[in-house]
Formats: C-alpha cells, sequence, structure tokens
C-alpha cells in the first residue's frame, strides 16, 4: 500500500475526494464542479525562522520539512482539495550553475547562453550538483508525509521559458523572431535531458505515493500527466507560438497521457484555439493576472469557449464569484478554487454549490 491509497491525516476524507477526481478528469456527470475550498485551520502552528541563506528555504530538507509541517497544520482542506502545501521552487536550480540566485519568493535562473546557435550547458542529469540536493529534499518530505499528505511533482519552468530566461529575454526574443527554426530545433535537442529530469522526479515519488500529484495548484490523477504553460507567449505571435511553443507541448503528449496548461493573462488568450486544437491538453487553467478583472463574469464567454471544446477547466476565484460560476457553467469538468475564512464557511459553500450545480444558462442567455 502506497501513500495516499487511504486516509491521511490532513486530509481523511481522501478516498472520497480521488473519486471525485476521476469523476473530474473524464467529465462524468456530478452533483457539483469538483471544489478546492481552503481555510485557516485555526490552529495554533510553530512557524520555522526566517532562514539566514535562502537557499535553505528551497533545498535544505530540514527546514522544508519543518515548513511543510507548518503549512499542512495551517491549512484546512475542504471539498476536493489536495493535501499538499506547495510547490518545490528548488527545481527552479536544477541544470543551472552555480550563478543562480536564491531570494526570499523565487530561484532566479543565470544568463547561460550566448546564444541560440551555440553551446546550450543547461543539463539537470546526475552530475548536476542541485539534483542531490533536491532529491534529499524529496526523499525527506516523502517520509515526513506517510499518512499526513501528498507530495506533489517540483516546480519546473518549462523548457519554452527556461531557455529564453538562460539567454535573456530581449536577446532571446530578438533570435526566435529572426530564426525561429533554428531555436526550435536547440528546443528539441534539449528535450531529452529535460524529459529524464522530468522522469527521475516522477519516479522518486511514485516508488512511494499512489498516483501524480502536482503542488501547484494541488492536482491529481492515478495515471503519469504533466502540467505546463507558457508565460512568454503574451508576447509572442500564434505563428511563432505553432512553431516555438507548440512544439515543446507535442513532444511531452508524446510520454504523458495527457496536460494540464496554464493560460496565463489576457495577451495569451490569442493562444487559446491553437491549444484546444491540440486533443492532448485535457485541462485550461486560466490566470488573469495583475491588473486584470479576476475569475468571474468577466471572463464567462473565455470559460464557455473551453467548456464548449470539450475540455476541462480549472478556476480560481475570489469566494464571492463562485455561486456566479457554478450557476453559470456546466459542472462536468468543471474545477473551482477558492478560499474562506474558516472550515465552517467551507463547509457551508460546499453545500451551496450542490443547490447552484445544473443552474446554468445557456450559451448566449
Amino acid at each position: 500500500m502506497k501513500n495516499g491509497d487511504g486516509p491521511l491525516l490532513h486530509k481523511p476524507d481522501w478516498p472520497a475526494a480521488r473519486k471525485r477526481w476521476a469523476i473530474f478528469w473524464d467529465a462524468q456527470a456530478t452533483d457539483r464542479p469538483l471544489m478546492d475550498v481552503r481555510a485557516p485551520s485555526g490552529k495554533a502552528v510553530a512557524w520555522p525562522a526566517p532562514p539566514e541563506r535562502w537557499e535553505t528555504k528551497y533545498l535544505d530538507p530540514d527546514y522544508v520539512v519543518r515548513q511543510w509541517l507548518a503549512m499542512m497544520e495551517a491549512t484546512w482542506f475542504g471539498g476536493d482539495a489536495v493535501p499538499t502545501p506547495g510547490f518545490l521552487m528548488g527545481g527552479y536550480a536544477l541544470g543551472c550553475d552555480d550563478r543562480v540566485k536564491f531570494v526570499e519568493n523565487t530561484v532566479w535562473h543565470p544568463h547561460m547562453i550566448n546564444h541560440m546557435d551555440g553551446p546550450i550547458p543547461w543539463d539537470p542529469g546526475p552530475s548536476c550538483p542541485w539534483r542531490a540536493k533536491l532529491d534529499r529534499v524529496i526523499q525527506r518530505l516523502l517520509d515526513a508525509g506517510e499518512g499526513k499528505f501528498l507530495v506533489g511533482l517540483t516546480s519546473n519552468v518549462p523548457l519554452n521559458d527556461l531557455l529564453m530566461l538562460l539567454r535573456g529575454t530581449d536577446e532571446f526574443l530578438m533570435e526566435l523572431v529572426e530564426d525561429p527554426d533554428l531555436c526550435a530545433r536547440r528546443l528539441v535537442e534539449c528535450f531529452p535531458r529535460f524529459h529524464e529530469m522530468l522522469e527521475h522526479v516522477h519516479g522518486l515519488i511514485a516508488s512511494r505515493q499512489h498516483g501524480t500529484t502536482m503542488g501547484y495548484p494541488g492536482l491529481w490523477h492515478h495515471e503519469p500527466f504533466m502540467g505546463t504553460q507558457s508565460d512568454m507567449s503574451c508576447m509572442i505571435s500564434p505563428a511563432l507560438f505553432e512553431k516555438w511553443v507548440l512544439t515543446e507541448l507535442d513532444l511531452l503528449a508524446e510520454h504523458y497521457a495527457f496536460l494540464w496548461y496554464h493560460l496565463d493573462g489576457p495577451l495569451a488568450i490569442k493562444h487559446l484555439p491553437a491549444l484546444l486544437a491540440r486533443p492532448y491538453i485535457r485541462c485550461i487553467q486560466y490566470v488573469p493576472g495583475s491588473g486584470a478583472a479576476p475569475n468571474g463574469p468577466a471572463w464567462l464567454a473565455l470559460y464557455r469557449r473551453v467548456q464548449a471544446a470539450g475540455r476541462c477547466l480549472e478556476i480560481e476565484a475570489p469566494v464571492e464569484h463562485v455561486e456566479y460560476l457554478v450557476r453559470h457553467l456546466r459542472p462536468e469538468g468543471l474545477l473551482v478554487r477558492t478560499f474562506v475564512k474558516t472550515p465552517e464557511q467551507g463547509e457551508e459553500l460546499l453545500r451551496n454549490c450542490v443547490k447552484w450545480a445544473g443552474s446554468h444558462v445557456e450559451e448566449g442567455a
């Protein structure tokens, strides 16, 4: 029996939630959308003090375990929320040299590529020193999570974004415009290294834990799948998206049952037709981004485009918009995430979602 096959300390009803996850991915008939509702647990929690070095926050096993245990204690995972506290941003360092920079809220990639027709020294394989450190973190979390919570895959920047960061944004975009075929060839050349890294982490976790868990945003499926995105896509045309980003997505789809895609911001919406034309894109998560209206009524037409294409749809919305979304969208294949102030408020919201579901208006109403 692997971790996650039964109830968990921080999610006693995990077996029931797993059944709803299967219903969600298959877009089967259901009494309400898949609901990820979280709230402060109300427990007194001893948080670890800020580390003296920020690398400790991401790659010191003792510190990461203390941090995760505190996050689990501090959070109520309601509805179908996956009981995992977050993602392993230490994965950003994999393949980078010692110029990688750890700061309070992220890990900055160094500029390692001088030109896209030159050497690409990025290598996250067994010789990468960051890999051994991250492996130790994962193993310790798997030990600490046994019977308590799930460990998600590491956070890794997709190749389409990663190669741009390693080259430098302005320089890369100029080269992509001037010679997109060259850039696409380099991505294809790097993909085996990228895929080996993903499979290595998959293997570490799958040996101890049932199914595939993504720490961000909190996803679960009994089969291996992959989540991906393209932050840089807001800066390129649909033609370059086809040449650059879809090259990577097509490669990923050769190895995983399906892909979940993070569509980031209004400037990325122009790429939705291309994404929906790929049958392996099973789910679209839309994030409006800074400065735009939050998920809710403002984006109903977009949500309906995704549902009309037969894809799963994931939305994180303010609690005040949840009723509107549940009433106006089909519950099948719909995942709504929100935060509430108390577990009691969360339980009431879940009961109400059953009442609201099925009252969605028809297209054009």
